[in-house]
């Protein structure tokens, strides 16, 4: 009803906007991002927001615009040529988000985010500078903090390239050691949680609707973080049926749409998300997504943690593909270990926590294939790296469509990535990340007796 009713009062749109998004309204949420007033506005606290808005919708190429608005406005705004740094990492132009996270920079030396981006853009050679620069920086921030530790990873990355594995070790750990630090509340909670929920969901699987719906149709991508599954994205979104429309958060809001829910933690959620009307959840899902998909009659939804309600997803909407990313415990967990995920994940900063979050992340695919068997295509990543054509040919033909040349071939895909794999996928296909925890084997032991004490 308030969108029926908003005019262009840009902080009202921007307060609807939000509040839309909280409840699951995406859709009308995009609608009235479309109105003109916002191309017209010319301040910069509304183009910020704008600019903000369209970022969290994807858009990242309109984002861009305003932020190349607001730099001319305000030039010496080091959060904003950050801001602006993004995107066009975002967007595959790296050599100009290398310049504007370096004058993010020379205006907030102690930022540890730009420093951290900075450095994952390219490989680190010797006679660059950036050392010294995260040496100084990190001189500005308080040991214990958030910023501190983006150093430390940025530190890493470097002496990591340089081939100087010992101190980038010693980096590493002094990063995940401070991250865990300050999360330690989270960690517990979140794999309380998880837990509950791997045993609810054994016990009691969702039953599937029995509603089918016409298309276009959507294709989950799902997995552990840093398992592939952006690769897989690049990969099929190459098909000229297959939209991509990047990590969306639809899926849950629906969930807490239908359960007139806030996100929760104990066990009396978990039980509830298990018995919704999963025939509403779907249809919610499809009212908010299906824009997305343009003209195309499949759309891509990668977002990672949807594993955690995999088997919820089948049961809302039967038709929806799903395709589970598996990488080697060793692999995937190093990998998860060396990125600075920030709050996302809590777990990820600690040896036993992340072993202990994988075990669950095991335990709880082992389920859903359980109980929806041939539902979920696991797709290995060593397979898509070694064989990329064939294990993509088994991919499409599980999409129910026809084979096309050349889709395995990620350097033709233009489109925006806003992962930490923004930079890595703009190369050529490479399997460089197989074994790569090998070179830190010594110091990774601890971490492989416990992932090996799963099994």
């Amino acid at each position: 009803d308030a969108a029926r009713v908003a005019g262009d009062d840009t902080d009202v749109l921007g307060d609807l906007i939000e509040t839309l998004l909280q409840v699951g309204e995406s859709a009308t949420a995009h609608d009235l991002l479309q109105r003109p007033v916002w191309q017209h506005a010319s301040d910069a606290d509304t183009l910020l927001r704008y600019a903000d808005l369209r970022r969290r919708f994807g858009e990242h190429a309109q984002a861009l615009a305003a932020f190349d608005r607001l730099v001319a406005l305000r030039p010496d705004d080091g959060m904003l040529r950050r801001h602006r740094g993004q995107q066009l990492e975002f967007l595959g132009r790296l050599a100009e988000a290398e310049a504007e996270y370096k004058a993010c920079l020379a205006r907030l030396p102690g930022y540890g985010r730009a420093a951290y981006s900075l450095v994952r853009l390219r490989k680190q050679s010797r006679g660059d500078p950036h050392l010294a620069m995260i040496e100084a920086g990190q001189r500005q921030t308080r040991p214990g903090s958030a910023a501190h530790a983006d150093f430390d990873f940025a530190r890493y990355h470097v002496l990591e390239d340089l081939g100087q594995t010992d101190a980038a070790w010693q980096a590493l750990a002094a990063a995940n050691a401070t991250m865990h630090a300050l999360a330690a509340a989270d960690v517990a909670r979140e794999l309380s949680g998880t837990q509950t929920f791997c045993e609810q969901a054994a016990a009691r699987p969702p039953r599937v609707s029995s509603i089918r719906h016409d298309g276009p149709h959507p294709i989950f991508i799902i997995g552990l973080p840093r398992s592939g599954t952006t690769l897989l994205e690049r990969m099929l979104a190459n098909h000229s049926q297959i939209a991509s429309a990047g990590e969306l958060t639809d899926f849950g809001r629906q969930l807490l749409r239908v359960a007139n829910a806030a996100p929760g933690w104990d066990a009396d959620f978990f039980a509830r998300q298990l018995v919704l009307d999963f025939a509403e959840v779907g249809r919610g899902y499809l009212a908010q997504t299906r824009w997305r998909a343009g003209n195309k009659p499949f759309y891509i939804d990668k977002r990672p943690g949807n594993y955690l309600v995999a088997g919820l997803i089948h049961a809302a909407l039967p038709e929806a593909k799903i395709l589970h990313l598996v990488r080697d415990p060793m692999d995937v967990a190093f990998s998860i270990w060396r990125a600075r995920f920030g709050s996302t994940y809590a777990w990820s900063y600690d040896f036993r926590a992340l072993a202990t979050h994988y075990g669950q992340y095991r335990r709880l695919m082992d389920t859903w294939q359980a109980a929806y068997p041939g539902v979920i295509l696991d797709v290995a990543y060593s397979d898509l790296v070694g064989a990329p054509a064939a294990t993509l040919r088994r991919v499409v033909q599980h999409c129910g469509l026809a084979w096309e040349d050349g889709c395995e071939d990620i350097t033709r895909n233009t489109l925006p990535v806003s992962t930490l794999s923004s930079a890595q996928v703009r190369e050529p296909l490479h399997a460089n990340a197989l074994g790569h925890w090998r070179r830190y084997e010594r110091q990774l032991e601890p971490l492989r007796q416990l992932l090996s004490g799963l099994a």
